[in-house]
């Protein structure tokens, strides 16, 4: 069987476009999965000419409403 993955998107707070997805083991340590949003939200800030401020990614089966 597959291994249990959480599935993220990042979004921009501008438009609310969703602008990158990012899949992590659900068994993460708290702490890795921080390094590993925060590392990917740096990535697209850069790919998209973007301020950090303006990104945040939230679960995907639970958005933020």
């Amino acid at each position: 069987m597959g291994q249990e993955l959480n599935h993220y998107q990042f979004i921009n707070s501008q438009t609310g476009n969703v602008i990158g997805y990012l899949s992590l083991p659900a068994f993460m340590d708290e702490n890795q999965r921080k390094v590993q949003l925060e590392s990917k939200k740096a990535t697209l800030a850069i790919i998209h000419s973007m301020n950090l401020s303006l990104i945040y990614w939230q679960d995907k089966d639970h958005p933020i409403i």
